[in-house]
Parts: structure tokens; C-alpha cells; sequence
């Protein structure tokens, strides 16, 4: 397995555990705001808890495996089901990681 292969599957793991899936835990209440006009309450929206610096990190990351499998001969190596499954699962999160294409 290329590196570069090896990273997208390592973000794909990470951000497909229930901490980002459902990010506050099962012992606190939910965030809840009125209905206007109604006076019942609805959780808020959530925000993705997967951070700016998070996607940076994760760009470097991939920017120094391509380089690495550059110089061990395997030059786009990642497979292509990976790169889509990764993308599939950040439009579900909210996030954007389009420099992966």
C-alpha cells in the first residue's frame, strides 16, 4: 500500500467514529432552541466538530505522502474508490477536502 493510500484511509477511519458522526455524548442534554411561536423546543443544529486546522493537517499530510511515493516509484498510487469513499463521507460531515481529486 502507497502512502498516500494509507492517509486517506487513516482521515476515512478517524472521521467516520461516532465523535464526529454524533458528536456530544449520550450524558449531556441537547442544545435546544424555541419553535417561534410555538414554545416547543428543538436540538439546534449541530456544527461539524472537525476543525480548520484539522483539514490543514490533513492536506500537509497527504501533499508529503505524494511526494514520498513520488520518490519510491509509485506515483498516484491511491486508489480511486478510496478517494470517492473519502469525499462521500466529508459531504456527510460538512467539510470540504475537494484538493484530494
Amino acid at each position: 500500500m502507497c502512502v498516500m493510500s494509507m492517509v486517506m484511509d487513516h482521515y476515512h477511519d478517524r472521521w467516520k467514529t461516532p465523535q464526529y458522526l454524533n458528536p456530544l455524548p449520550d450524558n449531556r442534554p441537547l442544545p435546544l432552541t424555541p419553535l417561534p411561536g410555538i414554545g416547543q423546543f428543538t436540538p439546534a443544529p449541530l456544527v461539524p466538530p472537525i476543525t480548520k486546522e484539522e483539514i490543514e493537517e490533513f492536506r500537509k499530510l497527504l501533499d508529503r505522502a505524494r511526494e514520498y511515493d513520488k520518490k519510491n516509484n509509485e506515483p498516484d498510487c491511491e486508489l480511486e474508490w478510496k478517494k470517492e469513499r473519502l469525499l462521500k463521507l466529508a459531504k456527510e460531515l460538512g467539510i470540504n477536502i475537494e484538493f484530494i481529486k
